[in-house]
């Protein structure tokens, strides 16, 4: 008798196949940079500090991802897979910390307020959020010129609780600009617990405040940070206004590599450290048969042969000469 059973179907993914590989390609690379700038800290090749995004590659390459290459990207300093989405090259970003001339500030900036003018990237500022005012101007610009572009903006969820944060979403309702305004809820603000800096129990529902749509999607899923931002990418540009995506994920690392994070209890690390989204994503793709094993494996090689080729260009590059100090200071 003819066996009858059939074999489960594969899951579709919520992109083309392309695509799909591109977000992972972006994500192994974000790790693979950082981790190799990780180790550069530990050694020494670095000036300043170091921030990283672990377990943000979903956020920063999802929203990115659902963007077109002349919208605004106004990003904070988790968000190194946005860069590389757009096509900043890591060499750029390991030179932007060592203060190298090379570097897209041209060495006058040894850590992360990196940005790429003509990729549509704005150097994110030190005090998160205030970017989002200048996503808010950006868009305002964009409608005011008749331009067909939006902005999205990052922000952590500590951030939330600055004026800058009402002040910018104010506007950004009342004037229905082209802005998306992105929330990576990372359960920590610096040292202090998310149940410490808002007593709500998400930000997406503060977005009825605006008058405005807010969705909550899980961090860790590149493709649920994908549909939910191209939703409100959609929105803006249709005239309709801002939108709020929050994203769900953990900061795996100290706000900065100084830092020890030993005030994060080791069980909530442990419990985060299984949703893994690089891992998590590569296992969606090999069970929707869009990958296989070797595929992933050949692109993390690959990935972390470009990292250690961008460090020994990033320290072969030149320091800044110290008679050029005025460049950029005064206009002509």
């Amino acid at each position: 008798m003819a066996n009858t059973r059939t074999r489960p179907a594969k899951p579709k993914l919520a992109v083309d196949d392309d695509l799909a590989v591109r977000i992972f390609e972006t994500m192994v690379l974000m790790r693979a940079v950082e981790d190799r700038m990780v180790a550069m800290y530990k050694g020494g090749d670095l000036l300043g500090s170091l921030y990283t995004g672990h377990w943000h590659e979903a956020i920063a390459v999802g929203t990115a991802s659902a963007l077109r290459p002349d919208d605004y990207l106004a990003p904070l300093h988790r968000d190194l897979g946005a860069h590389l989405w757009r096509g900043m090259e890591p060499w750029q970003v390991m030179a932007s910390f060592m203060g190298k001339a090379t570097s897209p500030t041209g060495g006058r900036d040894g850590t992360l307020h990196y940005g790429r003018l003509d990729l549509g990237i704005y150097n994110p500022p030190s005090h998160i959020p205030a970017n989002f005012p200048v996503a808010t101007g950006m868009a305002f610009a964009a409608k005011y010129r008749g331009e067909d572009r939006v902005a999205l903006a990052y922000c952590g969820d500590g951030s939330t609780s600055r004026a800058d944060f009402h002040e910018s979403l104010t506007i950004a309702s009342v004037q229905k600009l082209p802005c998306i305004f992105v929330i990576e809820n990372n359960q920590f603000a610096y040292s202090t617990p998310l149940s410490l800096t808002s007593a709500s129990v998400d930000f997406a529902t503060k977005a009825v405040a605006y008058g405005i749509p807010g969705v909550r999607v899980d961090g860790t899923d590149p493709l649920a940070v994908h549909t939910a931002t191209a939703t409100a990418v959609a929105r803006a540009r249709a005239g309709e206004g801002p939108s709020i995506v929050e994203a769900v994920t953990m900061r795996m690392h100290g706000h900065a590599e100084h830092d020890p994070a030993d005030y994060v209890p080791r069980e909530m690390l442990a419990d985060w450290s299984e949703r893994d989204p690089v891992a998590l994503y590569e296992k969606t793709l090999i069970s929707a048969g869009v990958l296989d094993a070797d595929a992933a494996e050949g692109i993390r090689q690959a990935a972390r042969l470009q990292a250690i080729e961008a460090r020994k260009k990033a320290l072969a590059d030149p320091m800044p000469d110290p008679a050029g100090i005025e460049d950029g200071v005064y206009a002509d």
